[in-house]
């Protein structure tokens, strides 16, 4: 399965931390800042679990948290836990009973793309258990098997007062096999019950250091949460959420922009008061009736439905209750009693009901707040809402069910793109506040509401150009065709008569036991809560077992599979004859090599890459051409506050300070010549250069000059002017200039060279 932009961006980022984390020896701090932009550096926090590594990725309701989740589990796996060759225990916790279930079925269900993720990355050896479940744990299945055990916070929640509540925390005998036989343990580390027993499941949880996983991080901000947290001996925290707490590392923030570009939801929500709630509910009806129109028009296979909310199920004086506006339905607008359905916390007339059969006609469900979590529905577009807008029993919590888009597929219909609330207020200003605290707390922005009643209000989070002038940059471009890694790869290039010898370190014994303690000049560090050194059996050690987990694992789809299986089998005779390794080392210390390997044909297919991009570029292959022109709108997620003369849209996204202090020079009056001025942003715009590696490079501004002169500018914090990665961004920009005869300039701007480089633009 192919992941949405932002996810990708979310596990790519995740394998950077995970690079560094090698690189600093496991230093959480050094590793985190050394990825994340300047503003978040001095807000790590190491209070909650010291020198446990822990960072919060950001992504709002509807972008598919645990898809993310289950591929996070197995890039920290395959990475900085790669010593526990896929087995041991995961601890997913959910932040209730309802999350739970719904957690259990998407990675217990072998047809469900959740678990087979799972089963692709870890060859099936997958073992998914409840807390109650993991009561009767094997040892086995522990060695033998990655184990995910989904958990309640509740289940876990230390709270001494009630002690005896908790059963993860109780003697169990049948947990007993994982205590005995065991060398060199120490109970110290270990918890001890009333009894002075500890065969508890919470202590089976600390042998095997955790990877622990939190979906919705934020409702674990107590000190209460924390500290039960720290005593599992994680080897790894990673928490998902839509809105962090203070004090979580964000190492990853998806914007809801990135989600409407995706299809995922439907955005903006367009919101409607009434002061009187019979009001709301008709404009509400109108709208379904609408919608419904549009998708018999379009022949959409949607049946778009209403949720409306009251303020309580039983009778009452001076609130709105579920039967009242049943009544409305049916008795005043006429609707019939087979299109409506009540789910309440005592009545749930959606039990077993399949929402996107064709033969369904439920259109409206009246509810209180029992949609709260774990209920989605995207044919869901109308939320009424009669209760009163200024209470907290409000929208906020169901505001996410009406998101998703169908299908995740954009409509031709804009109508059809967009969710809509009908609230009940005084005024405009009322329901809005409230329903902007309902959009934060899904991670969602104040960008993604405008007003109903004004016709005029636009989505603030799509801004148009001001130029009035189609325009693309020419990129560098193969015989024609914008210039890509794969095309200089091409058809003939033969891995396995490449170089297959490689360099590799043994970190573990051939009896598969886990050597802890390793040379201070390694990658590799010592695991800093580790309590048992665990022995791992390897029950495939054979050589065509290994080279498919190879072959697997190594994913570069421009080389054949004949052909890389060649060069991994050569590779591994080498070891084996060469090197005076054996096959069980070898398969034992698998991630190791595949990194190795990996490591390798990179470095083969750079130079073979660059010896083609070299010879095309002395032939005249290579030369410049437009590709693609910018849009006429672009969707941002956070804008700037101020107001530009030549930029080429309305408004610009986030800068940080450096990048805003250039901007505000390119548009003074003082350099008369510039045209206007683009932000590139990268994976969103068109323009970036390409070179001889697989990355491509987006510089971050494009100038224009009334000359028709071209300016790719890139700017560059004070650590980052020289390294590798600047070096070779620089070369292939040149050579982008160069193809450009005059018309193409490219500048590596920084606080040394500004001015320098502000006189340069001046003169073209």
């Amino acid at each position: 399965m192919e992941l949405k932009k932002y996810q990708q961006k979310a596990i790519d980022t995740l394998k950077q931390y995970l690079a560094e984390l090698e690189v600093f020896k496991g230093n959480p701090k050094r590793s985190f800042i050394s990825i994340v932009e300047d503003e978040k550096r001095s807000h790590y926090n190491s209070d909650f679990f010291g020198e446990t590594p822990f960072v919060c990725i950001k992504i709002p309701t509807g972008g598919g948290k645990t898809l993310v989740g289950c591929k996070t589990v197995s890039e920290i796996t395959s990475s900085i836990l790669k010593h526990k060759l896929d087995r041991g225990i995961v601890l997913w916790f959910v932040p209730s009973e309802a999350i739970k279930s719904q957690t259990l079925r998407k990675l217990s269900d072998k047809k469900d793309i959740h678990r087979k993720i799972l089963d692709e990355d870890f060859d099936n050896n997958i073992k998914i258990f409840s807390n109650e479940e993991a009561l009767r744990i094997k040892k086995s299945e522990i060695e033998d098997n990655l184990c995910i055990i989904i958990a309640s916070l509740e289940a876990f929640r230390k709270d001494e007062k009630l002690r005896n509540k908790y059963k993860v925390y109780q003697e169990n005998g049948a947990l007993l096999e994982h205590f005995e036989n065991r060398n060199n343990l120490d109970e110290s580390k270990l918890e001890k019950d009333e009894s002075g027993t500890i065969t508890s499941l919470a202590n089976v949880i600390r042998l095997n250091n955790p990877l622990i996983v939190i979906d919705e991080g934020h409702k674990t901000k107590t000190q209460l949460s924390i500290d039960f947290l720290k005593d599992l001996n994680p080897s790894f925290i990673v928490e998902f959420t839509a809105t962090p707490r203070a004090g979580s590392n964000v190492l990853v923030e998806i914007h809801s922009t990135e989600l409407k570009e995706e299809s995922m939801v439907k955005l903006p929500i367009v919101l409607t008061s009434c002061t009187q709630w019979q009001n709301a509910v008709t404009e509400g009806i109108n709208r379904i009736e609408e919608l419904s129109k549009l998708c018999k028009k379009n022949k959409e296979a949607i049946r778009p439905i209403a949720l409306l909310q009251a303020e309580q199920e039983k009778e009452s004086d001076n609130k709105i209750t579920v039967q009242q506006i049943k009544d409305f339905l049916i008795k005043d607008k006429k609707v019939s009693e087979e299109e409506i359905a009540i789910k309440t916390a005592s009545k749930n007339e959606l039990e077993g009901v399949d929402l996107f059969d064709k033969k369904c006609k439920i259109r409206y469900i009246i509810t209180v707040n029992a949609l709260a979590e774990g209920w989605d529905c995207s044919f869901a577009y109308v939320l009424i809402s009669v209760a009163n807008i200024g209470s907290k029993v409000a929208v906020e919590q169901i505001i996410g069910r009406i998101m998703r888009m169908p299908y995740a597929q954009r409509r031709s219909e804009e109508d059809l793109n967009r969710s809509y609330i009908f609230a009940s207020a005084r005024n405009f200003n009322e329901s809005a506040n409230q329903i902007i605290e309902g959009l934060e707390a899904n991670g969602f922005s104040k960008l993604d509401l405008i007003n109903g009643t004004d016709k005029t209000a636009k989505d603030l989070s799509e801004v148009k150009r001001v130029v009035n002038e189609d325009f693309g940059v020419p990129q560098t471009s193969l015989n024609g065709e914008v210039l890509a890694f794969e095309d200089l790869i091409g058809d003939n290039f033969e891995l396995n008569k490449q170089d297959h010898e490689i360099d590799f370190k043994v970190h573990y014994d051939n009896d598969g036991r886990a050597v802890i303690d390793v040379k201070e000049g390694d990658k590799w560090f010592r695991e800093r809560q580790t309590i048992l050194n665990l022995t791992y059996n390897d029950k495939n050690c054979s050589e065509k077992e290994l080279i498919l987990w190879l072959d697997k694992k190594l994913r570069f789809t421009m080389i054949d599979q004949d052909d890389k299986t060649s060069f991994i089998k050569k590779a591994i005779e080498y070891l084996i004859k060469e090197k005076k390794f054996n096959l069980s080392s070898l398969s034992v210390n698998r991630y190791v090599l595949k990194e190795e390997l990996e490591k390798k044909i990179d470095l083969i297919l750079e130079e073979y890459s660059k010896k083609r991009f070299n010879e095309s570029l002395k032939k005249g292959e290579l030369g410049v051409k437009v590709i693609e022109i910018y849009p006429k709108t672009i969707q941002i997620s956070e804008e700037i506050p101020q107001k530009f003369n030549k930029n080429y849209y309305e408004v610009v996204e986030k800068l940080n300070k450096e990048e805003l202090n250039l901007v505000q020079r390119l548009d003074l009056d003082s350099l008369p010549n510039i045209k206007f001025w683009i932000r590139n942003r990268e994976k969103k715009d068109p323009f970036y250069i390409n070179g001889w590696k697989p990355n491509k490079f987006y510089p971050d501004f494009i100038v224009v000059t009334n000359k028709g002169n071209i300016l790719a500018v890139e700017w560059k914090g004070g650590d980052r002017i020289s390294n590798e990665d600047t070096e070779y961004k620089v070369e292939i920009a040149k050579v982008w200039e160069k193809l450009g005869k005059g018309k193409l300039h490219f500048f590596l701007a920084h606080t040394g060279n500004i001015e320098e480089v502000l006189s340069k633009i001046k003169s073209l």
